[in-house]
């Protein structure tokens, strides 16, 4: 009896440890299968992944044209032009005339002459295929009398959904509906993307998708030139409705670039040639290159006689990339002009910009700004010339407030005022 108690009490212990580690088992895998198991996930997360890749892709690819369509393509983005300024002296000036006696200018022939005539269409039917004409359709008025309303525009972006047209904004006054007729003759709806009124420009948009697939072959998207290189006799061609009537083509040569037109706020260049014009015309400038330097509208430039002007393209790059981005043109409506030091001295005004007009509803004119005021800094900014003014305006941006300091005439001569002014735009 002791024995067997003693050997039970011995057993016990032994028990006891197997089931106390019994948790400890060492299992043995096979190397080979691991490898292999884990190979296979890894094709398979790979396989995954380039699934996903090209439904993404595909996806992508197929959303493209709504997304083009919907979100409005692509951005706009043009690049200015840096002014060219030859300088000259005394000096140059005596030797340009001396070597202008010395050339020897051949003799043409009139077969010369009508050679250097065809090189031009040539450039002028290549030029053509960018030029659109837009008509404006009005309630009481039905199509066949929308050629009455028309203007000339370019094509000079294509955004992926729309075709991008630049065109003199009287066009869209009081217009029911826009249609737009290409080189090929055919005739499609138009749509109003933004304008300028102060510049007189408006951005006109055709959905691509409208086009047919001969329309989209036969017409192109035009170079927007450099005005800034442009001199005084070089050869220009004008396409459009500078006659009156559509489908014009007119040479010429640049006559003068020092004019400029005055709106509020600023000044642009002006291009103005000896080709011929209709008093209500509008086109296209091009040079030999057939890259477009100016457009042209002659009810809003309102020259003296009839002979063809143009915005210069380089002055207005700026103003057509924001409209052509749905974004308004920076404005405040200030007409103003250049108070030198001369007349400074001369009227005991402050120099800076004085203000001849503020145009009525304008972000000037609800600021507090009064003709006869003299702008002389814009956000600690001295403002001396045109220039400078109508370039704080525009780095400003729509929606943004400037603070305005200036001068204005009292009892006791010109005192301190000061204005802030939210910039706007004109539409």
């Amino acid at each position: 009896m002791s024995d067997n108690r003693e050997n039970k009490h011995n057993e016990e212990p032994h028990d006891s440890e197997e089931e106390k580690y019994s948790f400890l088992q060492e299992t043995v895998k096979d190397e080979q299968r691991s490898k292999k198991g884990i190979m296979g996930n890894l094709c398979r997360l790979a396989g995954r992944g380039l699934i996903f890749g090209l439904a993404a892709g595909l996806a992508f690819y197929a959303l493209r044209p709504w997304a083009m369509t919907h979100l409005g393509g692509e951005k706009v983005t043009i690049p200015l032009d840096q002014e060219e300024t030859p300088v000259e002296n005394e000096t140059d000036t005596k030797d340009q005339e001396a070597q202008e006696e010395e050339i020897q200018y051949p003799d043409l022939t009139v077969e010369d002459y009508q050679e250097m005539n065809h090189a031009l269409y040539q450039v002028a039917l290549s030029a053509g295929k960018s030029v659109v004409e837009i008509y404006a359709v009005h309630r009481d008025e039905g199509w066949e009398n929308a050629g009455e309303q028309a203007v000339s525009g370019v094509i000079f972006w294509d955004n992926g959904a729309d075709l991008l047209i630049v065109a003199p904004a009287r066009i869209v006054k009081d217009a029911e509906a826009l249609k737009a007729t290409f080189s090929d003759n055919t005739t499609y709806n138009a749509t109003l993307k933004k304008q300028d009124r102060n510049l007189g420009l408006a951005i006109i948009a055709i959905k691509r998708s409208d086009l047919s697939d001969s329309t989209r072959n036969q017409i192109q998207t035009a170079m927007l030139g450099n005005s800034n290189a442009v001199n005084r006799g070089d050869g220009v061609i004008v396409l459009g409705e500078q006659f009156g009537y559509a489908g014009g083509v007119g040479y010429g040569i640049i006559s003068s670039t020092r004019n400029y037109r005055t709106v509020a706020d600023g000044q642009y260049r002006l291009l103005d040639t000896d080709i011929a014009g209709s008093e209500k015309g509008s086109g296209i400038l091009f040079n030999t290159a057939g890259e477009v330097i100016g457009i042209c509208d002659q009810s809003e430039l309102q020259r003296d006689g009839n002979l063809v002007s143009a915005y210069a393209i380089s002055d207005i790059k700026e103003e057509i990339e924001l409209l052509a981005n749905g974004q308004g043109v920076p404005y405040i409506g200030v007409h103003g002009v250049v108070v030198t030091e001369k007349l400074a001295g001369e009227q005991g005004i402050p120099k800076g910009i004085y203000v001849r007009e503020v145009e009525a509803d304008s972000p000037a004119m609800q600021a507090g700004i009064q003709n006869g005021d003299v702008i002389t800094e814009i956000n600690k900014t001295d403002i001396t010339g045109i220039a400078g003014f109508h370039k704080q305006i525009a780095e400003a941006g729509t929606g943004t407030q400037i603070r305005i300091k200036g001068q204005r005439r009292g009892a006791d001569g010109y005192v301190d005022v000061t204005f802030d002014v939210t910039v706007g735009s004109k539409e």
